[in-house]
């Protein structure tokens, strides 16, 4: 029974270092040509060890099971362990993501001047882009009072950007 507790606290243990520091096994395997696809991630193997380990000594303690059925118990919780793990794992994996933001994507975006901006000077605008508020350096090619709506209509660098007066 020791030895399964043993190894149930080797596979806690590794799954509070992935918490931490994240999969370090990764690249462990890479020399056995295996695309698990997630199935060997510190993750997946600190679940197996755990419930295999803490599984089987569990089994041993409060029933009369032999170590060999311990043992056996023990590999049914593990696999069951490592199956839901897995499964976690590789939901996380296939999460779609927002596409990375660019400031190439502010063109034709409605914004607002904070602070005016002058003949040939620069101000500032604030715009909402991708549901966050920015806000950038503004030029314009006549004088934009502050509190104007203006539409950016160039990207002059990821922090400027050249604005027009709106109409409506």
């Amino acid at each position: 029974m020791t030895a399964l507790l043993i190894v149930g606290a080797i596979g806690v243990g590794l799954l509070l270092l992935s918490l931490i520091l994240g999969d370090f096994l990764d690249g462990v395997f890479d020399g056995l040509d295996i695309d698990g696809g997630g199935l060997l991630s510190t993750e997946v193997v600190g679940a197996f060890l755990g419930a295999f380990g803490f599984g089987g000594a569990m089994l041993e303690a409060t029933t009369a099971a032999t170590l060999p059925i311990a043992v056996g118990g023990g590999l049914v919780a593990g696999l069951l362990g490592a199956g839901i793990a897995l499964f976690i794992v590789r939901t996380f994996l296939r999460m779609p993501t927002d596409a990375t933001p660019r400031s190439a994507d502010l063109t034709g975006k409605l914004a607002r001047v904070v602070t005016r901006i002058p003949d040939g000077g620069l101000g500032e605008i604030t715009v909402s882009h991708h549901g966050h508020r920015v806000k950038l350096s503004a030029r314009s090619e006549q004088p934009i009072a502050s509190g104007a709506d203006v539409v950016i209509v160039d990207v002059l660098s990821p922090t400027s950007v050249l604005v027009s007066r709106t109409d409506f």
